[in-house]
């Protein structure tokens, strides 16, 4: 799926149970909204520089070939804010899709990734399709 299709399916997104492991769905959403944003104005925590220059370039090469990501769906952006348990799904949703359309509309030097390093503004927006789906495949039995 494409961002612009995201954006869609997310503006009808049903509310759904909570995995077994992992965030709400409103704290999927507002998590992906997160990773939006701080591609544009930069990751509270990066991981070593080291990290950056030799996996996380692979990692990120893999996910862009398979057109799939998979990683862990608990874990927070590193440095962030936590994500509170009772956070609105209409709130999460209209978070996750303002950063999107703040992502289409940004023209300005883009964030190295937390992991990944320097992305392409093309890199961002398919890694980010990827994040969105891989969240939402946790609600996808609900």
């Amino acid at each position: 799926m494409t961002l612009d299709e995201l954006d869609l399916h997310i503006r009808d997104l049903p509310g759904a149970p909570v995995p077994a492991q992992g965030f709400t769905l409103a704290q999927a959403l507002a998590h992906c909204a997160q990773s939006i944003e701080y591609s544009m104005t930069g990751y509270p925590k990066l991981r070593s520089g080291l990290f950056r220059a030799t996996i996380g370039p692979l990692v990120k090469r893999r996910f862009l070939r398979a057109g799939r990501m998979s990683h862990d769906r608990a874990a927070p952006v590193p440095g962030a804010p936590q994500l509170a348990a009772e956070l609105a799904l209409d709130d999460a949703r209209a978070r996750l899709r303002a950063a999107i359309a703040a992502f289409r509309a940004h023209t300005g030097a883009l964030a190295p990734h937390l992991a990944y390093g320097a992305c392409t503004r093309d890199d961002y927006t398919t890694l980010h399709a990827l994040h969105v789906e891989d969240h939402l495949r946790s609600f996808a039995s609900s």
